[in-house]
């Protein structure tokens, strides 16, 4: 990456990593004079940033329910009543033995 423009494979990775931490000035510059010109780039980089709200909404969602989410004791039984109608018989106590 010593040239002085990056290709679509190098500003893809380029865009990721920027989203993590923070990465050279000489690198950025590139970047985005690369984005400027590059559509499938900047839509790449759009729709990482979709994904980075969507998941950042996510966190904010378990930190309004006080932790780690859990079931209310109705949907418990409920889904035990579920897995219990779909499992298969149980083998009859005379094969048991």
């Amino acid at each position: 990456m010593s040239h002085w423009m990056f290709n679509c494979k190098e500003v893809s990775l380029m865009v990721s990593e920027s989203m993590d931490r923070k990465i050279p000035l000489h690198h950025r510059v590139l970047m985005t004079a690369h984005l400027f010109m590059c559509r499938y780039c900047n839509r790449f980089k759009k729709q990482l940033l979709i994904l980075k709200n969507a998941a950042g909404l996510e966190d904010i969602h378990e930190d309004d329910l006080g932790g780690s989410p859990s079931l209310s004791k109705e949907t418990r039984e409920r889904i035990k009543r579920a897995m219990r109608d779909l499992s298969p018989d149980p083998v009859p106590n005379s094969l048991n033995t």
